[in-house]
């Protein structure tokens, strides 16, 4: 039963990454349901089935084409908007990212929101890291075992 239960997973379609329907809000949060959605999936973490990178690109390039248009305004479309950059590869992005969450997590009907304070920290860590900082909050769950 587990063996079929992980075939059908693996063959399961993923949901469309991003909508093209509904207001602003609407298209951020889904593109950060889709986002969680994929990294839920066993397939995304194997190489032959994964589409998370491609995945990944189509949700960036929608939300830096929101951006560019409007002014992200609302806190929790800055949270949504960040958690989409920090899935990116790149330093400017991952200093946009850092901005959008602490721009959520300043704000009053988010200040307490472990996941808006915990994005605010790792894109901070990811940014720093990508610049070849130390990072601050030991968010980026480096590893290491040295033999001597």
């Amino acid at each position: 039963m587990c063996i079929f239960g992980i075939g059908v997973s693996l063959f399961r379609p993923y949901e469309k990454a991003v909508t093209e329907t509904g207001t602003l809000s609407e298209k951020l949060e889904y593109a950060y349901e889709t986002d969680q959605k994929d990294r839920k999936q066993l397939r995304s973490f194997l190489a032959y089935f994964s589409d998370l990178e491609r995945r990944d690109d189509k949700r960036l390039a929608q939300v830096k084409k929101i951006q560019k248009a409007d002014t992200i305004e609302k806190a929790l479309d800055k949270f949504y908007a960040a958690f989409i950059y920090h899935h990116s590869d790149n330093s400017s992005d991952y200093k946009i990212a850092s901005k959008l969450a602490a721009d959520a997590a300043e704000s009053k009907p988010l200040k307490d929101n472990y996941q808006v304070q915990w994005l605010r920290k790792a894109t901070y860590d990811r940014y720093l890291l990508s610049i070849g900082k130390q990072e601050k909050y030991n968010t980026q769950n480096s590893f290491s075992i040295d033999f001597e």
